[in-house]
């Protein structure tokens, strides 16, 4: 095992005293709320138990009544509107969720959306884009999750007449498109009390302030939000505040989803305890795979379906699509690793390339090769028109937006965020970069970002694990970005009775520790750690570990999923 573990800094007790006081807590459960940032009566109540008015006014963003009052305009004259999103899952939520409202007010006539081919138009607004709306007369273009620097793109949108709205969540540029709207929480000038919005989070805000105007049913509505909890969950944005709020909500909907494509992923017995973790491993990566190796219009589709034989017939597609991925992330990661391993370079950053690679994947490379090299990673392919494009995944707290920022003057156009981003570039800028990033990474790095790290929330006793933890624990879901689950340690303990290989090769185990209190012992799932076996068996060990549910034939149970161990010799 080899990360380095972090103790967070023990928090104040007056303040942990206050707040079992106040709301009745006990003493691990109020320092897990204090570390959480949760520390008075108000915090809690805002977190727990979240209302309507918990939400901000849409009209607090930076140009949303001009986006409101065009989208109006073009509705009462009979314009053709065109929703266009990106290609991965917050792209695709967020043009299914505004096409299903918008399909509510308007007649599907003057309605379509559009997702650019990846492996053609590339990321974001693109100039094919623009021309079939010109050539199909959409006078009105609403983009999601991208946009915020298509400069030259709106420009040549202008030129044609076409409108645009942009609903982005991208760290904007130091110049803002000259569209009619443009609504992105991170501008320097808005002044929305959130910033942590997923593409698809901004979108619902343009919803909910066009339904000041329209009075949809609040609770027609608010169904849109599974696909709001599916994008918050995918897109990996903070699990705090309104997002949290609206995961939450939306985690509800999905639940009894009426969408027949979604339901059709998700299998019925997962269906009534769906939580985050599904989302980010059973549902985001088959809507993905049609985007990364097809075209993500059939995952738009698959969400607006009202056609259960068609929902069918794209679910059927999309998972052979996912397959097909899988086996192309697998080729490729290993080809990845082949490049670094047989490098002498010593380095702080991994750059890799190679023009066979799918562009559709490189992504997730990126992040396979920092379980295993942990550093600043991008990997590299051929575009279209002769230019390189990558997709960079980041370390720990490491802000590759901002590294990547610091090379921008040689490509030809790159967004995301701290932790993942992307970018073209001229092939002949290649070795420019990789010696200027590398330089940027050697630099600025700190020591704690490059190893793997795990951050303690606290140590504690066996005896702490009882169903007033585990109620508690339950509460403090949905799980993410800045609320994640909590990572507990036990200190000096020792399997109780066997430890069992588990696994198609072994790769995972089993083994229980023993509760004195109720004279039970507790479950411990070891993931890929199937290679400690004996140590388990013959040694004493410190546990870090997260609490996890488990649902099976109405009954629960909950197992301590380890995350890291330090046997003691």
């Amino acid at each position: 095992m080899s990360q380095k573990w972090i103790y967070k800094p023990e928090p104040d007790e007056d303040i942990v005293d206050g707040l079992i006081s106040s709301i009745g807590f006990g003493t691990l459960e109020s320092k897990l709320l204090v570390l959480r940032g949760i520390d008075n009566y108000q915090s809690a109540r805002e977190f727990f138990k979240p209302n309507g008015n918990d939400f901000h006014s849409p009209f607090l963003m930076a140009d949303m009544q001009k986006a409101v009052e065009r989208i109006a305009t073009a509705i009462e004259n009979g314009e053709k509107i065109l929703v266009y999103g990106d290609y991965d899952v917050d792209g695709t939520t967020s043009v299914a969720l505004m096409y299903l409202y918008l399909s509510k007010i308007v007649d599907k006539k003057y309605l379509d959306f559009y997702i650019p081919d990846r492996n053609v138009e590339g990321y974001g607004i693109s100039t094919e884009g623009i021309d079939f709306a010109k050539e199909n007369g959409f006078s009105l273009i609403i983009a999601l999750d991208c946009g915020i620097k298509s400069i030259d793109k709106i420009e040549y949108a202008n030129k044609l007449k076409v409108d645009f709205i942009i609903c982005d969540h991208h760290l904007p540029g130091d110049e803002i498109p000259k569209a009619v709207a443009v609504l992105d929480p991170k501008r320097k000038d808005c002044r929305y009390p959130y910033k942590e919005l997923s593409g698809c989070g901004v979108g619902f805000k343009l919803c909910q302030g066009l339904n000041t105007i329209y009075k949809i049913p609040e609770n027609e509505l608010f169904e849109l939000t599974d696909l709001l909890a599916i994008s918050i969950a995918s897109d990996i944005v903070a699990m705090t505040g309104e997002n949290r709020v609206l995961a939450k909500q939306g985690l509800k909907f999905l639940r009894k989803t009426r969408k027949f494509g979604l339901r059709l992923l998700i299998p019925e017995e997962k269906l009534a305890h769906f939580e985050i973790s599904n989302i980010v491993f059973d549902i985001a990566p088959k809507i993905n795979a049609a985007g990364r190796i097809s075209h993500a219009k059939a995952s738009v589709e698959l969400m607006i379906s009202d056609n259960l034989k068609q929902a069918q017939q794209i679910v059927d597609e999309i998972i052979n699509l996912n397959d097909e991925r899988r086996e192309m992330d697998h080729t490729i990661t290993q080809s990845a690793m082949n490049q670094v391993e047989s490098s002498t370079e010593s380095s702080y950053s991994t750059i890799v390339y190679d023009p066979s690679w799918n562009k559709g994947v490189i992504g997730i490379v990126a992040s396979r090769l920092i379980e295993s090299h942990f550093k600043p990673t991008l990997v590299f392919t051929d575009g279209n028109n002769g230019e390189m494009v990558a997709s960079a995944r980041s370390v720990s707290d490491f802000d590759i937006h901002e590294a990547l920022d610091y090379c921008s003057d040689l490509f030809q156009k790159f967004g995301g965020h701290q932790a993942a981003a992307g970018l073209s570039m001229d092939k002949e800028n290649f070795e420019v970069f990789k010696i200027m990033f590398e330089g940027y990474v050697r630099d600025n790095i700190q020591e704690h970002q490059k190893e793997p790290s795990i951050y303690i929330d606290s140590v504690i006793n066996i005896d702490d694990l009882n169903r007033e933890f585990y109620n508690f624990h339950r509460k403090l879901a949905p799980f993410g970005p800045k609320n994640m689950k909590p990572v507990l340690v036990l200190k000096d303990i020792k399997v109780a009775g066997y430890v069992r290989l588990m696994g198609k090769d072994g790769n995972h185990l089993k083994f229980f520790v023993h509760q004195p209190s109720t004279n039970r012992n507790i479950e411990c799932i070891g993931f890929k750690l199937g290679v400690y076996a004996e140590d388990f068996r013959t040694k004493s060990f410190d546990l870090a570990f997260t609490v996890e549910e488990n649902h099976w034939k109405g009954n629960v149970s909950y197992f301590l999923n380890i995350r890291d161990v330090k046997f003691h010799s």
